[in-house]
C-alpha cells in the first residue's frame, strides 16, 4: 500500500487523466551531481493506487510518478523546448519535475 499522502494525492489529481503533462526528471548521484536529465510530455493514461501513469512518445512504456499532488501543476501557456530532444512543446496542460537520488 502507497503511503497516505500519494493515496490523498492520487485523489486530488483525477482530473489530470487525458491531460498533457510536462515532465523533467533529474537523476543525481548521492553526491549530489547530475548523473542524466530526461524530459518528456505525454498524456496521463490513470491516477490511482498511489501513482499517476504518464504515455512516455516514442518508448512504449508509460512513466509511473508518485502521486503527490503538491509535485503538479498548471503549466504558463507557452512553449517549452525540451534539452534533450529539442522538441517543442506548446501549451501542455500541466507540468512537473522530479528529482531522484541513485543509490
Amino acid at each position: 500500500m502507497p503511503p497516505r499522502r500519494l493515496v490523498r494525492g492520487a485523489e486530488r489529481l483525477a482530473d489530470l487523466v487525458g491531460r498533457r503533462l510536462l515532465v523533467g526528471i533529474t537523476y543525481v548521484d548521492t553526491a549530489g551531481e547530475t548523473l542524466s536529465r530526461q524530459q518528456f510530455c505525454g498524456r496521463v493514461l490513470d491516477v490511482g493506487d498511489g501513482v499517476v501513469v504518464v504515455e512516455r512518445p516514442g518508448d512504449g512504456e508509460p512513466a509511473v510518478l508518485p502521486a503527490d499532488a503538491d509535485a503538479y501543476e498548471v503549466a504558463k501557456p507557452g512553449s517549452y523546448t525540451l534539452s534533450g530532444s529539442g522538441e517543442v512543446v506548446v501549451d501542455p496542460d500541466f507540468v512537473t519535475t522530479w528529482r531522484v537520488v541513485a543509490t
